[in-house]
């Protein structure tokens, strides 16, 4: 055998990456700080591995994810997404709701949520919000503000505000719901799931008020998208509220939790490489770096043979950092709102709230960070959570502050 095309596939014993290459090594100290580094290692090792220690085969390479996100072999089910004893009696089964959501749909019953989904987020709705949008983001971020902690309240509220008014959330509900969606994170979200029974109860809280909300738009519909949802789920028929409610946890915490990382590590990376484009700091930062799948049959991938039963973590952020320049005059085609049926049903909303705050950026440039900012320990979902910066009272031009265009 002497070409790549005659070599058998490799196992799991052949492919197994070694300790140090691990994902389980970001579980522990500042392992969202050492992603970056660890990824590419991988990805200068080949496309396809297996890692032992979380007996999970990691993909990296751009084609190799590409094919995950889209081939109907890798699916995103779960039999169980969170751990722990189970539920007391009368308490929520968060793994009930998380297998409800349609990030962990496949198929046609995939496709039928989907649509259901994108109701509450139909482009008239959201581009509706996009001058409400751009009058928050001036209000949150004006001229001549600072010292002033960025990541504990622009970052933090701008994603939560505009939530609050995509769905018709109570201003006064909002500690609450953030609080919910910091712990859905907690227990479904990463390496390393919480067990923590006060997060456990927090969760089950916001998916409580979900059904509350819901119960409410029944009974006093609004032009909100918490009713557009209801009256979608209703129309297609084989949705209770409590799918309705599993899914409006969903958004609130993939729109919340993304963002806002997101926002501060586009901010800080500007200090030293200037304000980049919104598709390229969507490349750059990789709001969620990896999602994970099941194999449902025997596949060839990277060279590696991947069996039924088999744990996936597609490395987003890996394939993202290994993509070729976008070609002249066009945006760079990324992977982090996924490909195929699964890319994120939120990804024109993440966009225009990406750009609107971008454009506020522009707007009170050039802003300056202060002292060191304090790195979350979240692998998958990495953020800044203290980021002080200070504004100028004087505004420069988009030109002398290197703006991107996006």
């Amino acid at each position: 055998m002497t070409s790549l095309e005659t070599r058998a596939p490799r196992d799991k014993r052949s492919a197994a990456c070694p300790r140090e290459l691990s994902i389980y090594s970001l579980t522990t100290g500042n392992g969202a700080g050492r992603a970056r580094e660890l990824f590419q290692a991988l990805a200068d090792r080949g496309p396809v591995h297996w890692d032992p220690y979380v007996a999970a085969w990691l993909i990296c390479g751009v084609a190799e994810v590409t094919t995950a996100l889209a081939d109907d072999r890798f699916s995103s089910y779960r039999s169980a997404y969170t751990q722990g004893e189970s539920p007391a009696d009368g308490e929520v089964d968060l793994n009930a709701v998380a297998a409800r959501m349609l990030l962990l749909k496949d198929g046609e019953e995939h496709l039928r949520l989907k649509r259901v989904v994108q109701a509450v987020l139909s482009p008239r709705r959201v581009k509706a919000l996009e001058p409400w949008m751009r009058e928050l983001a001036a209000e949150l971020l004006p001229a001549g503000s600072g010292p002033m902690d960025f990541a504990g309240t622009v970052a933090r509220d701008f994603p939560l505000q505009v939530l609050a008014k995509l769905l018709g959330i109570p201003a006064g509900d909002l500690p609450m719901v953030l609080a919910g969606s910091d712990a859905m994170t907690e227990i479904v979200g990463g390496l390393n799931p919480t067990l923590d029974e006060d997060v456990h109860r927090k969760a089950r809280r916001l998916h409580d008020y979900a059904l509350d909300l819901i119960a409410d738009r029944r009974a006093n519909p609004r032009d909100d998208g918490t009713s557009d949802f209801v009256v979608a789920a209703d129309a297609a028929g084989g949705f209770g509220d409590e799918d309705i409610a599993a899914n409006l946890v969903m958004l609130i915490a993939s729109g919340h939790q993304t963002l806002p990382g997101f926002l501060t590590l586009s901010l800080q990376d500007s200090f030293e490489n200037g304000l980049r484009s919104v598709p390229e700091a969507m490349a750059h930062v990789t709001p969620s770096r990896f999602v994970g799948r099941v194999v449902t049959e025997q596949v060839e991938l990277g060279g590696c043979l991947l069996e039924p039963g088999d744990a996936v973590v597609v490395l987003l952020a890996s394939a993202n950092w290994s993509l070729p320049p976008a070609e002249p005059g066009k945006p760079l085609r990324h992977l982090a709102f996924g490909h195929g049926r699964h890319r994120c049903a939120g990804a024109a909303m993440a966009e225009l709230e990406a750009a609107v705050m971008f454009d506020q950026f522009a707007a009170v440039c050039p802003v300056s960070g202060h002292g060191t900012p304090t790195l979350n320990t979240d692998v998958n979902l990495p953020a800044l959570t203290s980021q002080l910066i200070e504004l100028p009272e004087h505004v420069q031009t988009s030109e002398d502050c290197n703006r991107g265009n996006h």
